[in-house]
């Protein structure tokens, strides 16, 4: 099989389920794809170049450990494009007829602060037909999964390892899809029902903090640790935002939640499973 940098690490995964071991053994942090959980978050939007800046790795390294698994690697722009555009939305295709909204979040990124309010403020004023173009660091993978389930198309690309431009366009008028949007933001606890509920769980509490770790490993340390809780156990999360795309995460795992802000940047939120 020929990979490019663009190459999805699913599409990997399901040629050789081999190559799990050896792209985790590159790159430790990408050891998570060994759980089923997190494989299929991770590995069905994550491409080669995005595994390598996770893992801490070059890509040429990856597909070095790669190649005796059958994997033969090839400079995108010399790779045969037969089919790139078997899996393109119509309107990439012809994106030029389609008005656009572009966002740039990546200075919010880089000092820190969290671009999600901009980005559905964006979602919410998209007039019907219009394509928003979001730009990032990184694929924002629950971003996409969300507005998905919304009824939202999208497309990926990426321009070099700290630039990703995510397109999306609506199906279907999006007026009634932003209000479920909305829905989608947890309601906020007090300190004191916070702390009722930690003293509920006693000694059975696993502390979690995430705040230096850049996105998106944030919510995939965070739901690691859920699938290894023990029983009658809660997880004790210091974050320094309001991680709102993990809350459709834990619904599908049927985990609860209270989330507590403590202050601008120290969130508190306490997952456990009943």
């Amino acid at each position: 099989m020929i990979i490019t940098k663009n190459t999805r690490i699913l599409s990997i995964i399901k040629e050789n389920k081999r190559s799990v071991d050896a792209i985790a053994a590159v790159a430790k942090p990408l050891q998570r794809l060994r759980n089923p959980l997190l494989q299929k978050m991770l590995a069905g939007r994550t491409t080669l170049a995005q595994a390598a800046k996770i893992g801490g790795c070059s890509i040429d390294e990856l597909a070095v450990a790669l190649k005796p698994l059958g994997f033969d690697w090839v400079n995108e722009n010399e790779s045969d494009e037969q089919g790139a555009f078997a899996s393109t939305p119509e309107f990439i295709l012809s994106l030029n007829k389609y008005p656009k909204t572009i966002l740039d979040v990546r200075e919010d990124l880089a000092s820190g602060q969290d671009p999600l309010k901009k980005i559905m403020a964006a979602v919410k004023q998209l007039p019907e037909g219009n394509v928003l173009e979001v730009i990032n660091t990184f694929e924002p993978t629950p971003l996409i999964n969300l507005l998905s389930k919304k009824g939202y198309e999208s497309y990926v690309e990426t321009k070099s390892e700290n630039e990703v431009h995510a397109f999306f366009k609506s199906k279907s008028g999006n007026e009634d899809q932003s209000q479920a949007l909305e829905n989608e933001l947890p309601d906020l606890c007090n300190e004191e029902d916070f702390l009722e509920k930690l003293r509920y769980f006693g000694d059975k509490v696993m502390p979690v903090d995430v705040r230096e770790l850049e996105m998106p490993m944030p919510m995939v340390t965070i739901l690691e640790s859920l699938s290894s809780l023990p029983e009658k156990h809660v997880l004790s999360v210091t974050h320094k935002r309001i991680p709102v795309f993990l809350f459709n995460e834990l619904r599908e795992r049927k985990a609860d939640y209270l989330v507590y802000k403590a202050g601008e940047t120290d969130v508190r939120l306490l997952i456990w499973r009943n």
